[in-house]
């Protein structure tokens, strides 16, 4: 018994080393040269996106629409409290169909915050995309205009300092503000 465990182990060395030879013996392979940055840029995206007179714009569009839509929700959650206060004087069926009632109701108005709070999302990703859009051409531009081999987007989570004169937000904002009124 002893014999058969070692003809079995002397059987996993000898596959393992087959195995393993041809990549000892494959020559190396040449890596990739890295090119070399020369120049670059950072970018702040979100004062792009304050700053800008279109990000500006968007952001009261996006405030009148979300105070519109909390208004209707507002609005449909008071009557559905002045609904919840009658109660008390409710008995028997009455009461029995007047929380039905305000079940359902109450369901309907968490459903429609649900989709209020969706639509109010699906216009702040158009916006956030739309300007993402518009501001990589003009950094782009930008880019070839000063010779720049990378661009980065600034952000305090990846980027924790930036030497003066890197910075090239504030060009951004001011291009962004001519090509998009």
């Amino acid at each position: 018994m002893r014999t058969s465990k070692l003809v079995r182990l002397a059987a996993s060395l000898l596959t393992v080393a087959t195995l393993a030879a041809p990549i000892a013996l494959a020559p190396a392979t040449a890596s990739a040269e890295v090119p070399k940055v020369r120049k670059l840029a950072m970018v702040d995206m979100q004062r792009v996106l304050n700053e800008t007179k279109a990000g500006k714009a968007a952001r009261k569009k996006l405030e009148s629409s979300s105070k519109s839509k909390q208004a209707k929700f507002d609005k449909k959650r008071e009557k559905l409290e002045t609904e919840a206060a009658k109660l008390g004087s409710l008995s028997g069926a009455k009461l029995a169909a007047a929380q039905e009632q305000l079940q359902r109701d109450s369901m309907e108005l968490q459903q429609m915050l649900m989709a209020l709070e969706q639509e109010l999302a699906t216009q702040q990703q158009k916006l956030l995309e739309t300007m993402y859009t518009n501001s990589q051409g003009i950094v782009e531009t930008m880019a070839k205009e000063k010779g720049l081999d990378l661009v980065l987007v600034r952000d305090p989570m990846t980027v924790i300092y930036v030497k003066e004169g890197l910075d090239i937000t504030s060009e951004v904002v001011s291009q962004y503000d001519k090509k998009y009124k």
